[in-house]
């Protein structure tokens, strides 16, 4: 094996390291959970549903209703479907978020 053969080897691994990071969202910056270097989510971070309705954890029934219309009228999938399909998937699974933290919410609603 020669020096150049070495060279390249070690290139072709360097360049697969940088790759095969991007695609899994390691940066070399601070690190974000859950996303790349522009915040954008690449293996979503399951966030409280209070988060992701934007309300304290100690709500009323009727703050969780409100804050849930509010959400998913911003992010309901019809409103985006003549947009692309990066949007559309975007506004999708925030939808899906949206009515899961809801869920919860409701779910523990009958707990408490």
């Amino acid at each position: 094996m020669t020096v150049a053969d070495m060279i390249v080897i070690a290139a072709c691994l360097a360049i697969g390291y940088k790759l095969v990071g991007a695609m899994m969202g390691k940066s070399d910056g601070p690190a974000v959970a859950g996303s790349d270097r522009t915040g954008s989510p690449l293996f979503p971070v399951a966030a409280p549903w209070h988060a992701v309705l934007g309300i304290l954890p100690d709500a009323t029934q009727d703050q969780i209703v409100a804050a849930y219309r509010t959400q998913i009228s911003q992010y309901h999938p019809d409103k985006v479907a003549n947009l692309g399909p990066d949007i559309r998937a975007l506004a999708e699974q925030r939808a899906k978020e949206i009515n899961a933290a809801y869920a919860e919410a409701t779910a523990q609603g009958k707990d408490r």
